[in-house]
């Protein structure tokens, strides 16, 4: 029996994980890239690290992801 993946949770948002997240996410498996919370972050700067891992594969990988959409999809639940 083979069984689909889902949904994905990538911890560290750093080199690696970013870039597994974006490749799934590009694949349209549905993605949440996570990474540890600053010290004295509230609201959206609880994302600082996560969304600096998006930004930085959106700009080195942009001729590689074929839909932009599935890239932000990587924050996910993280935003609501």
């Amino acid at each position: 029996m083979i069984k689909r993946i889902q949904k994905v949770a990538v911890l560290g948002a750093g080199t690696m994980g970013s870039r597994i997240a974006a490749h799934l996410a590009n694949a349209g498996v549905p993605s949440f890239l996570l990474d540890i919370v600053p010290p004295d972050a509230d609201g959206k700067a609880r994302n600082k690290f996560a969304q600096a891992g998006l930004d930085a594969v959106v700009q080195q990988m942009r001729a590689r992801v074929a839909d932009l959409e599935h890239a932000r999809r990587l924050l996910g639940s993280a935003e609501k």
